[in-house]
């Protein structure tokens, strides 16, 4: 007999098939007929940095949102990364949607009067007003000897995994079909896995579970069940130069 999680995916698969062949406009918005109204709000707010020229930094920004957001970065008003929301909540038509925490980290490889400036962070929903938050990175006098540090490394580098967009928490309903966001940067491309944090605190590998599955983005997919009143995972991401990982949590709450 099918997986509760095959079932999920079948009807995702057959839901983007006539999402396909249909015009945008025929198309029911995952807004239409929600019990619970979308939210979209700063969970936490960039902060306003200084750093010494040939510094890395990270930006870090979050928000609260159902459904999950798509959030871009801009440097001075110019894009520079862009990434797309967990879409399978969405493409299930849910009258309830899960709420959840997002958060996403910018690196900064190295500060110079190139790469300071103000930093924004836009978080997007189909069912809500865009959410910014900003930041001004600006450079620490420094002796001028160490002026142009940054020219070198503006050539393609191996850099160790950052974990660019993650799913810190979320709150959906039991039987529910949950997607916890994963994705990464680095060069090498990091390898992501995910594993289920036990009582104990000890982890255990997903693979071969039945209700949850490695997405190819680095994403993991959950569907609970009736039973299951919360649950805890921890996203690695690995490659030569070193690891990083994030913990997420969710929590099964009738409506």
């Amino acid at each position: 007999m099918p997986s509760p999680l095959n079932h999920a995916i079948l009807s995702i698969i057959l839901l983007g098939s006539h999402v396909s062949t249909t015009k945008v406009a025929d198309v029911p918005s995952v807004c239409d007929g929600l019990i619970e109204p979308s939210v979209l709000s700063i969970d936490k707010p960039l902060e306003n940095i200084k750093a010494n020229r040939g510094d890395s930094l990270v930006l870090r920004c979050a928000f609260y949102a159902s459904p999950q957001p798509s959030i871009t970065w801009y440097h001075r008003g110019k894009r520079v990364e862009s990434h797309p929301a967990a879409q399978f909540e969405t493409l299930l038509s849910a009258t309830n949607l899960g709420q959840s925490v997002v958060e996403s980290a910018l690196r900064i490889d190295c500060l110079d009067e190139r790469t300071a400036g103000e930093y924004f962070c836009e978080a997007t929903s189909p069912c809500t007003q865009p959410v910014v938050t900003s930041s001004v990175v600006s450079i620490n006098k420094a002796p001028k000897s160490i002026t142009g540090t940054c020219k070198s490394l503006r050539q393609p580098l191996e850099s160790p995994p950052l974990i660019s967009v993650f799913t810190l928490s979320r709150i959906e309903l039991p039987g529910g079909v949950t997607q916890l966001a994963c994705r990464t940067h680095g060069y090498p491309a990091p390898k992501t896995t995910w594993y289920k944090i036990e009582e104990d605190e000890s982890l255990s590998s997903i693979e071969g579970q039945r209700n949850y599955m490695h997405l190819p983005n680095g994403d993991l997919l959950i569907v609970g069940d009736e039973e299951t009143i919360s649950e805890s995972f921890r996203c690695v991401a690995e490659n030569p130069l070193g690891s990083a990982h994030q913990d997420a949590s969710v929590i099964y709450m009738l409506a």
